[in-house]
């Protein structure tokens, strides 16, 4: 059977995509060694499931949509900057969220119950509202990004969370390209 590599994520409007690519566009002069994400590719990764058995992914629809049956739609925002695992060794830098983040926190613990139901086994990371914007290969000679980082404030409008996506994911020397494979209403 063929694995494919897979993610379930929300989507964030293309019109606050091409926000974020703006922001980054204004940190790239401050930052050799960071490898962008293409505003095309952003999103909130809700689980990462990895290389998974092609035929899995019916199964985890339906159990998908069975537990997110009672989430209702809701409202977040982009805001605020910072980096993984923190800001004096950073490796990935991040977008925060913030609006209704109970609702964020309780969409991921019925993803992740809906990926434990099916087979997936316990998440490897506890879910972190975040939009990956940048991944720092080498975190030497980082000081004036981090300064420009702090300094540089974001927030988008709000929009709104009404269905989760799972995507498949092709590596390729160009980058990742994301496919929706499955879209799960509120």
């Amino acid at each position: 059977m063929a694995k494919i590599r897979t993610f379930i994520a929300v989507k964030i409007p293309d019109a606050l995509k091409r926000e974020v690519d703006k922001l980054i566009v204004g940190l790239k002069p401050h930052a050799d060694g960071v490898r962008w994400v293409k505003a095309a590719n952003l999103h909130f990764t809700i689980r990462f499931l990895g290389d998974i058995e092609s035929d899995s992914i019916s199964n985890l629809e339906n159990i998908l949509a069975e537990n997110l049956k009672n989430i209702k739609p809701f409202s977040i925002k982009l805001s605020s900057l910072g980096c993984f695992p923190n800001i004096r060794r950073p490796r990935v830098v991040w977008v925060g969220a913030a609006g209704d983040m109970d609702d964020l926190k309780e969409l991921a613990y019925q993803v992740e119950s809906a990926c434990r139901q099916g087979g997936f086994g316990k998440s490897d990371k506890p879910f972190s509202a975040h939009l990956t914007i940048g991944r720092i290969k080498y975190p030497k000679g980082l000081e004036a990004f981090i300064d420009e980082l702090q300094e540089t404030e974001f927030e988008s409008d709000v929009f709104e969370v009404s269905e989760v996506v799972v995507f498949k994911s092709d590596l390729s020397r160009r980058g990742p390209t994301y496919t929706p494979m499955i879209v799960v209403g509120l």
